[in-house]
């Protein structure tokens, strides 16, 4: 029989997050006797989903971490790695910071170098004018030209590209986030949710794009009406203990649940009376398409896609908007009901796995096809 094709995927990290759960969802469906994935991270430890990934027949290697300093050991790992592993199609996640990647596969004459856009923007923290250097870069490194939106292709590849991005639903298995009101209970009664309670979920690495800050504010604000709301934090990061100090500083302690990174969360949004995601940039939230696959109203800040908002029961409002007029919105969505026939509407939106991976393994297999009748070597 013959051998799968492989493809590269660059990541920094396979950890329980958006765009690497998106990747598992896609490569879960593949029939991996015709296309296999691989992964180059850019970190040195194993992520969540690495076990799996072997457990799957993926292959793992990692590079250094893109910092400048490192540039002269990344180019030479890169140079070296790309000679040993031929890798006729390369398909890079790390937003602006594909460029790198991507400029020393074309440099060792990698054929097809996809980019993937996963955001509309960037933080504008200490690394952004590196980021923003990368960024247009990128569109001369780059040969195919991929996002989940068309709104992140746009930011990433500029408007010029338009034509020549392809959209990439970050789809799910929708009938495992279909509501369930046996589960709904349980999970409830595990978290300490009391009978009555609203709760508001979220799930998402602790992250200044996530703004959680936000969250325990509103929060407080419902509470100060006299609403016996808790809010339910699913996921981890470096701003977990800022989260946790806002919240006993602003005596909240015992009305925050932080859950931690779960494999659960089709179980966990079953708790959810509604979700609310503040974010200051995002592009199509993997968590978003979970939660209305469940069919909870939806509270979004303008800067997460409107792409994304894809039942009547979602809304945005302004970052810089009263918390007051987040709390008015919030109490009002906390009272919907769920939504029925959600995953019809997200089906038809593209964001059923299923067919979205047949689509997918078809794209790689005619950009596999293509990079070896350029002179592409498959990888041993």
């Amino acid at each position: 029989m013959a051998e799968p094709i492989r493809i590269l995927e660059v990541v920094n990290a396979m950890d329980r997050a958006g765009l690497e759960t998106m990747l598992m969802n896609y490569y879960r469906e593949f029939d991996r006797d015709s296309v296999q994935l691989d992964f180059l991270t850019h970190r040195d430890w194993r992520g969540d989903y690495d076990d799996e990934i072997e457990s799957l027949g993926g292959r793992i290697y990692r590079a250094p971490r893109l910092y400048p300093q490192h540039w002269p050991a990344y180019r030479k790992f890169m140079r070296r790695f790309f000679a040993e592993h031929r890798y006729p199609v390369v398909h890079s996640h790390i937003d602006s910071m594909s460029a790198f990647p991507l400029a020393m596969a074309k440099s060792c004459g990698v054929p097809v170098r996809i980019a993937h856009s996963h955001n509309e923007s960037v933080d504008r923290d200490l690394k952004y004018p590196v980021k923003e250097l990368a960024r247009r870069r990128l569109p001369k490194v780059a040969n195919r030209y991929w996002a989940c939106s068309m709104a992140s292709g746009i930011y990433l590849f500029g408007e010029s590209r338009r034509g020549e991005i392809r959209v990439v639903r970050n789809a799910i298995d929708l009938e495992a986030y279909r509501f369930d009101a046996v589960v709904r209970g349980e999970v409830r009664s595990e978290v300490g949710i009391e009978p009555g309670q609203k709760a508001i979920g979220h799930v998402g690495r602790f992250s200044m794009a996530k703004n959680q800050a936000l969250l325990v504010r509103l929060l407080g604000e419902l509470r100060s009406r006299g609403e016996d709301a808790v809010l339910v934090l699913v996921g981890d990061g470096e701003l977990r203990p800022e989260v946790e100090r806002a919240a006993e500083s602003a005596g909240l302690s015992g009305c925050v649940r932080f859950l931690g990174v779960r494999g659960d969360v089709a179980r966990v949004v079953n708790a959810f009376d509604a979700v609310v995601f503040p974010s200051t940039h995002e592009g199509i939230p993997l968590a978003l398409i979970e939660a209305q696959a469940n069919g909870l109203p939806i509270l979004a800040s303008d800067s997460v896609s409107g792409e994304s908002l894809l039942l009547p029961t979602a809304e945005a409002l302004p970052l810089d908007a009263p918390i007051g007029t987040w709390a008015d919105a919030a109490s009002r969505l906390l009272c919907e009901s769920r939504l029925a026939g959600s995953i019809g509407i997200l089906s038809d939106a593209g964001y059923e796995i299923h067919r979205a991976a047949r689509g997918l393994a078809d794209a790689y297999l005619s950009l596999y096809g293509d990079a070896e009748k350029d002179g592409g070597k498959p990888c041993a």
